[in-house]
């Protein structure tokens, strides 16, 4: 079993947590003062019921209330399981030590591939509760074949992913017995940037497809909008995206010269053309003002305290000496991923509310395009009827999953824009 009172017992693990704990308030004022959005207004919030019949809501509020409920649900669901792996880890680890053949390296990626696909088994049920609710409510249209194509794949991917890091933490841990989490801070940062990058050239075509967009006219308007707002685009692309979902959205792809706007075809479908390009003007200003990049500098440089935060666990549970084998490698591996599961799962909240600021300063930034504040309004009421969503989602709620400001918000927000 876990000893925590050990854990509380060991002066210098508290110091170095309450280091990490300092270090990222530091960091999260310094970059909410240098990456923050500016320039966006302060707006008040209208009454619901000015822009929405709240009675034709109450099926858009069943269906949420179902979503809601899984996803604090599977809040705990991975600490669980990583912690659980760490108190039985006595039982395990010299097993796993065997079956790799005293190699760190190996006993590493044995873990890591084990830990994917246990994390998935134990999602499973959320995840297919889920899709099963989005089917009752018509929101998904996805087959349940090729649903669970798209599960293989994702397992796929993430026990790769998995695997890799694991096995590098590994040897981290045995051969810098005093610095391993600067190492592991510095390839986390870097895994960001990468991912940022490279994602959606290598792994968004594993999951959709898409063509070029058949009306040149709307092409060159939304290239249009891109041009007003300093960003450059190639091309104009249509997801197929009602193979999925009703769901309707946009994005932007890519970097450089080979950047792509793509419009999911169920926004083409269901929304006239002055609300595409206002979706179009808000994706591009997510491009204009580099909230990736920002995202990603965010990321990374919160996984220090996040890495030292680990360090802590790992020498107030196992002690501070080097590792002498795989097995003690493998244990600290473990604690490593159990802290960093705790970590990501309280610290939810953090990335949140970066994303709303940023949100907030894209939806500006297209009124400011489009200078059509009543398309945006018109857009939101829209997307609450596509999208099953509510205009008004409940705080706490919001402050924990809430990616984007409420609709009734950014609503707000337009209204004020036409002030």
């Amino acid at each position: 079993m876990l000893r925590l009172p050990r854990i509380l017992g060991d002066r210098r693990a508290l110091g170095l947590a309450a280091a990490a704990l300092a270090g990222a308030g530091a960091i999260t004022a310094v970059l909410r003062a240098k990456l923050g959005a500016s320039g966006v207004p302060t707006t008040s919030t209208p009454p619901v019921d000015q822009y929405f019949d709240t009675a034709a809501l109450a099926r858009n509020r069943e269906y949420r209330r179902g979503i809601w409920a899984m996803a604090v649900a599977g809040i705990p669901l991975a600490p669980a399981v990583t912690v659980g792996l760490a108190a039985l880890s006595g039982r395990w680890t010299g097993q796993v030590a065997r079956l790799a053949g005293g190699r760190t390296w190996r006993a590493g990626l044995l873990f890591g591939v084990g830990l994917s696909v246990i994390t998935t088994l134990a999602a499973l049920p959320l995840s297919s509760g889920r899709f099963a609710w989005g089917r009752r409510y018509g929101l998904v249209t996805q087959s349940t074949t090729g649903w669970l194509l798209d599960v293989g794949k994702g397992v796929a991917i993430g026990a790769v992913l998995s695997a890799a890091v694991a096995s590098v933490v590994a040897v981290l841990i045995a051969r810098l017995p005093r610095t391993w989490w600067l190492g592991v801070a510095g390839g986390g940062a870097a895994l960001v940037f990468a991912g940022s990058l490279l994602a959606p050239v290598l792994i968004e075509p594993l999951f959709q497809k898409t063509r070029p967009l058949d009306d040149p006219v709307l092409a060159r308007e939304v290239l249009d909008v891109a041009s007003r707002e300093g960003v450059t685009a190639d091309r104009v692309l249509v997801n197929d995206a009602s193979a999925r979902t009703s769901a309707a959205n946009a994005y932007v792809s890519g970097f450089g010269g080979s950047r792509r706007i793509v419009l999911y075809d169920t926004l083409l479908r269901d929304f006239p053309r002055d609300q595409v390009l206002t979706v179009v003007a808000h994706e591009v200003a997510h491009v204009k003002h580099r909230h990736v990049l920002k995202g990603s500098i965010w990321a990374a440089l919160l996984i220090i305290p996040g890495a030292l935060v680990c360090f802590a666990a790992v020498g107030g549970r196992t002690g501070w000496a080097p590792a002498t084998g795989p097995s003690l490698v493998l244990r600290r591996l473990v604690i490593v991923a159990a802290t960093a599961s705790v970590v990501g799962a309280v610290s939810a909240p953090v990335g949140t509310w970066i994303s709303r600021d940023f949100e907030r300063q894209a939806d500006w930034t297209a009124l400011e395009t489009t200078q059509d504040p009543g398309a945006m309004v018109r857009l939101f009421q829209g997307f609450i009827n596509t999208n099953l969503g509510v205009p008004d989602t409940p705080s706490p709620l919001q402050f924990w999953f809430g990616t984007h400001p409420t609709a009734i918000e950014r609503i707000g927000m337009a209204n004020r824009a036409a002030q």
